[in-house]
């Protein structure tokens, strides 16, 4: 199959200056760029002058927290913003690899921990994407600390300890494994209980050994609130100390905390010579949070279910509603929970209303409904600090956020979902930053740090993920490894899944 778009403006995903070509695509390469007048190819595609890029990463992307990557394998929400390769396994959660072939650390997304699997190794993990549950994105992951630690540790359930000189060494070798078998990199949740006392002895031996792999650092920060300087600052630590490229998840400016918010970005920027850090982030001032979020420290050493029992107690739930913010439930969307399906996509005001409840209490009602199973998106960031911070050069563009079920209407899922890249196009173009730069932001960057080799460029020999935008920045087509699979601004129906696992090299 050959497909020759013609008559396009090339901004290839280096920052160089774009020019005006044709594209040839073969298979699932790209043959060629240049004039080719008289070339008779199986479709023609005319341009008309549009921008032709390469397809967009998505460095942070939840189809694995969510198991949306099984339950919706198109992926249509990422396809329509020109998205063709997304990064899964962040925050200290990855679906591989698992010591004993379970999924329960997903139950706290509000996954089905009941899925049936059938791997355990990060090899056996990307076989199964390529050869039983393909995708409509190709897929690169990293490895979750959390899913491994527990993996190691012989009842994980006693509480928080450190590791013994014995199960760091094996957690270094599972590591160099991992990434033997194409993984990019390990991600850490910092910020979630009780991982914030992982130790920096414990992060610098395993980041050691990730860097030797050739790997990437991934974290969820320990403090993204008051203790947000701390945070940033033990991650530049580690990465000068290691020499790693440390990537932190989801920098966000949490209303109330503006100021240090603007110390951190600045403190990224200008320790470059010394350190090699990078930020994820979208323009969208809400959070996704999971349910148990808000349950108090002291009460999270229990167990889901005896929790859920404790909440019949008046005083443990008046100890939890403290714990409950302010929320403008207007603007909160339920989503993926799987103990009431019926509840997802429905709005905290409209839960609220149902049963004549403040949003507040109805937030500790929703928690008892869903059995602690699931989560909310609300507004909770500073959208001014975070237009600043969109276009630092250490920022890196990700939607953190799943795919969600092709009947939702877009008005139903949060805008990350259907709209984080087609945002980032607009505001760029608004501010006046060149396509160039701009593309090369979500394409070539991304795949520079990671280490994917032959994507996330227009060039010679590469995979052929591109999209063709007008000047208006509007996403016209979109190829996945040379198949047409959004046509004239719509998912293409009953298509054959063209995405791939993306491994490291070895």
């Amino acid at each position: 199959m050959t497909t020759l778009i013609k008559n396009i403006v090339c901004v290839d995903g280096t920052g160089r200056a774009s020019y005006k070509a044709d594209i040839l695509i073969k298979d699932k390469k790209i043959l060629a760029i240049g004039s080719f007048p008289s070339y008779r190819a199986d479709e023609v595609i005319v341009g008309n002058e549009a921008y032709c890029v390469p397809g967009f990463f998505d460095m942070n992307a939840s189809a694995d927290k969510y198991l949306t990557l099984f339950s919706q394998p198109l992926q249509s929400d990422f396809l329509r913003q020109g998205v063709t390769s997304m990064l899964i396994g962040n925050c200290g959660f990855s679906l591989a690899p698992l010591f004993y072939g379970s999924l329960s650390q997903f139950s706290h997304w509000g996954g089905n921990d009941n899925v049936n699997i059938n791997w355990k190794s990060v090899k056996e993990f990307l076989d199964v994407l390529d050869h039983q549950y393909p995708t409509g994105v190709n897929v690169a992951t990293l490895v979750g600390h959390r899913v491994i630690r527990e993996g190691l540790m012989k009842n994980p359930s006693e509480g928080f300890r450190s590791l013994s000189a014995n199960e760091l060494q094996i957690f270094r070798g599972v590591l160099v494994q991992a990434l033997h078998d194409g993984a990019f990199g390990m991600s850490t949740g910092l910020g979630y209980y009780p991982y914030q006392e992982t130790s920096y002895h414990e992060l610098r031996a395993l980041a050691d050994a990730v860097k030797n792999a050739g790997g990437i650092y991934e974290t969820h920060l320990r403090n993204e609130k008051e203790g947000l300087k701390e945070s940033v600052e033990e991650t530049i630590r580690l990465s000068r100390d290691v020499g790693i490229t440390a990537v932190i998840a989801h920098l966000r400016p949490f209303l109330g905390f503006e100021a240090d918010y603007a110390d951190a970005i600045a403190r990224i920027e200008e320790d470059v010579t010394h350190a090699d850090v990078y930020f994820d982030m979208n323009s969208f001032d809400e959070s996704a949070v999971p349910l148990d979020s808000f349950i108090p420290d002291d009460l999270r050493q229990m167990d889901r279910h005896a929790l859920l029992e404790k909440m019949n107690d008046s005083a443990i739930a008046g100890h939890i509603f403290q714990n409950i913010p302010a929320i403008d439930a207007a603007h909160t969307i339920i989503f993926n929970t799987p103990e009431a399906p019926f509840l997802h996509g429905k709005s905290l005001a409209a839960f609220a209303q149902n049963r004549e409840l403040t949003s507040r209490k109805a937030l500790l009602e929703l928690m008892r409904v869903t059995k602690l199973r699931g989560a909310i998106f609300y507004k909770n960031l500073h959208a001014p600090s975070l237009d600043k911070a969109l276009f630092s050069p250490r920022s890196l563009i990700a939607s953190n956020s799943p795919s969600f079920d092709a009947s939702m209407s877009d008005a139903e899922k949060p805008r990350r979902a259907t709209a984080t890249f087609i945002e980032f196009l607009a505001r760029a173009d608004r501010a006046g930053v060149s396509i160039e730069k701009t593309i090369r932001k979500i394409t070539g960057l991304p795949a520079k740090i990671l280490g994917v080799e032959g994507r996330g460029l227009l060039a010679l020999g590469y995979a052929a993920d591109c999209s063709i935008i007008t000047k208006d920045r509007e996403i016209k087509y979109v190829f996945v490894n040379g198949s047409a699979v959004v046509r004239e601004g719509s998912v293409v129906a009953n298509q054959r899944r063209a995405g791939m696992a993306i491994r490291k090299k070895k």
